[in-house]
């Protein structure tokens, strides 16, 4: 069997698991639906390794080889085959396109279902559903040069469809909702529309009311979450990955704690708290030099400035 076909059989199982209407059976749907996207990718990979090569481009550990006329290649060795991060580095080297987006929501999905959420909704597993059809409609498509629907079969073919329509509908009425609101800050009403239920993990979560202040409430178990820990999660979960890439890099973190109000909800290109809206000094006005990232306070002098003042008292 090939890996496309080992692909879209997992897909398949995965489909029918949820169709079952069994929740028992959702985590196994989960593992093969997750399952099956990464083996798409990899044949996509197995495809462009060059023949010979003992499928070089899914393999982990790759050594040269020389050849008898003295030249070297490349050659995949071992059983164990790339990861999320490996197939993500060798489709940017080689501009294989897919959306990394709907992947991520997977992925995410998979880990927290796994290891996080006590509580699990249909809606979290539909929203899978949901972003399995855009990859495997797409990258199927144009990576693959296949039918997927041919490659599934029709049965399949027809759950990916119905449940990314109502799917993609619920998502699109939530996102309006938190769209009318005014959150203050356009960085945490981004966040907001990313964010899932801290629960179940359902995407389908909408303002309690007419106000950011009132909190959202998930439309899948109804578990209810008010604006300040709402804020801070969904910056967090925004913009943590690239506070840890800032700090691997040595550049100035985007989301900070806010001097004022103690949240880590201060975001730095915004100059102000997304929860309590007070802005910190960005330039010293005792030396006028700009305050680094780092010294950002309740005060309006760098922090060099407010020890030596300190010392005059």
């Amino acid at each position: 069997m090939s890996i496309v076909e080992n692909a879209m059989s997992a897909i398949r199982l995965g489909l029918a698991d949820f169709a079952s209407g069994e929740d028992e059976r959702l985590l196994s749907a989960l593992r093969n639906l997750h399952a099956g996207i990464l083996l798409l990718y990899k044949a996509k990979l197995s495809s462009l390794s060059p023949a010979g090569s003992d499928d070089v481009l899914i393999k982990k550990k790759i050594l040269p080889k020389l050849t008898p006329d003295r030249t070297i290649t490349f050659v995949g060795a071992g059983r164990r085959t790339v990861d999320v991060a490996e197939i993500r580095e060798r489709f940017n080297a080689l501009n294989i396109e897919t959306n990394w987006a709907a992947f991520d929501r997977i992925n995410r999905t998979r880990n927290e279902v796994e290891h996080y959420f006590t509580t699990t909704h249909r809606d979290t597993f539909r929203a899978m559903i949901s972003d399995t059809f855009i990859i495997v409609r797409d990258f199927s498509t144009q990576e693959l040069g296949l039918d997927p629907m041919d490659e599934l079969g029709q049965e399949a073919w027809n759950i990916l469809i119905s449940v990314a329509a109502v799917m993609d509908k619920e998502r699109r009425e939530c996102g309006f909702k938190i769209a009318s609101l005014d959150w203050g800050s356009a960085d945490l009403e981004s966040a907001v529309t990313r964010i899932r239920c801290s629960d179940c993990g359902s995407p389908l979560i909408a303002p309690s009311g007419a106000t950011r202040e009132d909190g959202i409430t998930c439309r899948s178990c109804g578990e209810f979450e008010g604006f300040e820990p709402l804020a801070e999660r969904a910056l967090r979960e925004c913009l943590g990955p690239r506070n840890a890439s800032a700090r691997y890099d040595g550049r100035d973190e985007e989301l900070v704690q806010c001097p004022f109000c103690f949240h880590e909800t201060y975001v730095v290109d915004e100059h102000a708290c997304a929860v309590c809206g007070e802005s910190c000094a960005q330039t010293c006005d005792f030396c006028s030099s700009d305050i680094p990232v780092c010294e950002l306070s309740d005060s309006s002098n760098c922090s060099w400035c407010d020890h030596m003042l300190s010392k005059d008292d």
